[in-house]
């Protein structure tokens, strides 16, 4: 298990594709960029990190800048990543958080799938 650059809870939504490859090189080096799979659909930067426990997709717009962005991790990751969510942010329900940056709400939302766990970061409605 390892632990991020207190990244994780940084806001990437509205940056650009290099700022946030930058960024990523700088704050989080134990994750790299994985250019393997295209997908047609969606457009996004994959992160995948060094033990293969987590995956880290940036969504972008036609413009290149991040949408939104889901982290995908294993189930043993699950504490360290409510400890964190639940330290930077304001609980909104339950697996919810909430934060204001720039005048802008998001909201933080935690599912647990079967097999891993996503957390999901996007602008509020």
């Amino acid at each position: 298990m390892h632990f991020w650059v207190n990244s994780f809870t940084q806001n990437f939504i509205g940056s650009s594709k290099d700022e946030i490859v930058k960024m990523m090189n700088e704050k989080n080096p134990g994750f790299s960029l994985d250019d393997g799979v295209v997908n047609n659909t969606y457009k996004y930067l994959k992160y995948v990190d060094k033990e293969n426990e987590e995956t880290w997709l940036f969504f972008l717009s036609d413009e290149n800048i991040c949408t939104h962005s889901k982290l995908m991790s294993d189930f043993s990751n699950l504490q360290t990543r409510k400890d964190e969510l639940n330290k930077e942010y304001k609980p909104a329900g339950e697996n919810k958080w909430i934060f204001i940056n720039k005048g802008i709400t998001y909201i933080v939302e935690l599912k647990k799938e079967e097999w891993f766990f996503t957390i999901t970061i996007k602008k509020k409605d």
